[in-house]
């Protein structure tokens, strides 16, 4: 078994983090200073963080995930563990962003106008940005894994019934 990269993911990493650097860049002006900007940036990860976690406890739950055998489950572990770490970074990408946000109003007080400050701003902004970006990624990924369950369950049910019609029909021949 050969690895193959998954390209279009990697396309659409780069994608974001070149657009998370040009913001950074070009609208740390507009944060700095700007208490409500920075409200709006705090409020919308700390939902987006609470809505995370729920998604967290969703996707971890192991009863959802019930397999024909145990190989099958073996596997649905597996990718189970693989998002619930995609999401874990992501859940530490919005802490780390709320925890510059922190530290930025901390020296801006004593610092309002030192270089530091717009480079943690930069940094947030950047790093805000490309949460967000991943973010907007999680409500088609909800929508596949929800029906990939339908059409296990769909093809479950179908065996049991496929079953039963093949032992009551009635056989032809001598």
């Amino acid at each position: 078994m050969t690895f193959e990269p998954d390209w279009k993911r990697i396309r659409l990493l780069l994608v974001f983090t070149s657009l998370s650097a040009l913001a950074g860049w070009a609208g740390q002006p507009l944060v700095h200073g700007n208490q409500e900007a920075v409200g709006v940036i705090v409020n919308v990860f700390s939902i987006l963080a609470g809505f995370l976690v729920t998604i967290m406890t969703l996707l971890g739950e192991p009863m959802l995930f019930r397999g024909a055998t145990w190989r099958s489950e073996a596997v649905k572990r597996s990718n189970v563990y693989r998002r619930l770490v995609r999401h874990k970074w992501l859940f530490v990408l919005y802490l780390m962003v709320l925890g510059l946000i922190f530290v930025t109003t901390l020296i801006t007080k004593r610092f309002p106008d030192h270089s530091t400050v717009q480079w943690i701003e930069r940094l947030y902004l950047a790093m805000a940005t490309f949460a967000f970006c991943l973010s907007l990624t999680l409500p088609s990924r909800l929508m596949n894994l929800q029906l990939a369950r339908f059409d296990e369950l769909v093809e479950a049910k179908k065996k049991p019934s496929e079953k039963s019609s093949e032992e009551s029909s009635p056989e032809i021949g001598p």
